[in-house]
């Protein structure tokens, strides 16, 4: 999945749909506890070990939460991301689909699928769903949509609607430091190399170095004649990164 949205970081997305508080293992709950209540406390079960990687216990969990309640959306979720994890494509898109069905607000739901969408190189479905998720005003990870939504858009060689969904990512959060770099990558190729540097400032403040970064700070100093940045740039991705294709970038531009 090169460049695109990893299972490991996507499970991170199950920290949001986990409720909060200790999570309690079904068999300590009374006969007095209500269908609701035991469909949570399985799910947060499942949800946990999933989130740490333990998939037998979670599919465990998560099977027992949809025994109780088939359309609870959450769960589909989860098992969305466990069947993709195992590379078992039709029953993950199955389950992204049917949390969506039954329950069209849940934005996580949407941006999960998109990521799985984007790995399958479905781009334009990918972005169908991530501009839904778009409209959740109240989504915590609102900037991190359309920062995906902008990558989408580049993998269709759709410029002009990527630098829009970076740069709305940037106004959503001024620290949004993979959209700060992907824009100033952007506005060098454009040779709008003012923005281009002001950007790749803002993203090394908030961000550490990476190959890209100082493949890109190696030719905004070319840019800016600014030799003695340029030199400490390099050195840092060859002493780093020299199995990375930025350094063998460099190494053919500027013969080194």
């Amino acid at each position: 999945m090169t460049g695109s949205r990893t299972i490991a970081l996507r499970l991170g997305l199950l920290s949001l749909l986990l409720v909060s508080g200790c999570v309690t293992d079904s068999s300590t709950y009374t006969k007095e506890v209500n269908k609701e209540d035991l469909v949570r406390a399985q799910y947060e079960l499942g949800a946990t070990y999933l989130a740490r990687g333990n998939y037998r216990p979670a599919k465990e969990y998560l099977s027992k939460v949809l025994e109780l309640d088939p359309k609870f959306p959450l769960a589909h979720v989860a098992f969305g991301l466990v069947f993709e994890h195992e590379e078992e494509y039709v029953l993950a898109k199955e389950h992204f689909q049917k949390a969506i069905k039954f329950d069209p607000t849940l934005t996580e739901a949407r941006v999960a699928y998109a990521g799985f969408l984007d790995a399958q190189g479905r781009y334009p479905e990918a972005i169908d769903q991530l501009l839904v998720a778009a409209e959740d005003r109240f989504y915590q990870s609102r900037p991190t949509v359309y920062e995906n939504l902008g990558r989408s858009y580049l993998r269709l060689d759709d410029v002009n609607n990527a630098i829009a969904a970076f740069e709305r990512a940037i106004a959503l959060n001024n620290n949004q430091s993979r959209a700060l770099l992907e824009l100033a990558e952007l506005k060098l190729d454009q040779q709008n190399y003012v923005e281009a540097f002001a950007l790749y400032r803002r993203h090394i403040s908030v961000s550490d170095q990476s190959a890209r970064s100082l493949w890109l700070c190696i030719q905004l100093a070319e840019r800016f004649s600014n030799p003695d940045e340029k030199a400490s740039c390099a050195l840092t991705l060859k002493n780093i990164f020299s199995a990375i294709p930025q350094y063998r970038f460099y190494e053919k531009r500027f013969g080194q």
